[in-house]
């Protein structure tokens, strides 16, 4: 009995040992993140730098930079950003294709975007008033999900 239930804990122990190792969060200074990431930041965001996480998870490196207005952004290793969060407000534009934005700002005028992010064939926009809508990798809307 006994050695079934050191067993279990010793298996236990070892799973949560080897989850932590898996995934690390370092903080990063600005000049710590990809080259493409700071020329993103520069030329979409008025919003400064506040501080920077370097997560490491199976060996796969992301940054997720949160600027002064608490806006978050998540960049790969590249530096090409995969996703931006407002936090519930609306998010600088420049950086969407032309067709997308338009069909966002044509259908729904009085909504801002408030987080936008790469999906595997496309972008995803969610909107003030929580609407979620897809575009595939050309811009064009494709679903709401």
């Amino acid at each position: 009995m006994k050695s079934k239930l050191l067993t279990r804990i010793t298996a236990t122990l070892l799973l949560t040992f080897s989850i932590s190792l898996s995934a690390q969060e370092v903080p990063v200074q600005h000049s710590e993140i990809p080259a493409a990431a700071k020329d993103f930041l520069k030329e979409h965001f008025k919003s400064p730098f506040h501080h920077a996480i370097k997560d490491v998870e199976n060996r796969k490196i992301s940054y997720e930079v949160v600027l002064e207005d608490n806006t978050e952004i998540e960049f790969s290793e590249s530096g090409k950003w995969k996703e931006i969060d407002g936090k519930k407000k609306g998010i600088p534009t420049t950086f969407i294709q032309k067709q997308t934005l338009d069909y966002i700002q044509k259908t729904y005028p009085n909504e801002a975007i408030i987080k936008f992010q790469t999906k595997k064939r496309g972008y995803e926009a969610e909107l003030s008033n929580g609407l979620e809508l897809l575009f595939d990798a050309q811009g064009t809307f494709t679903r709401l999900d």
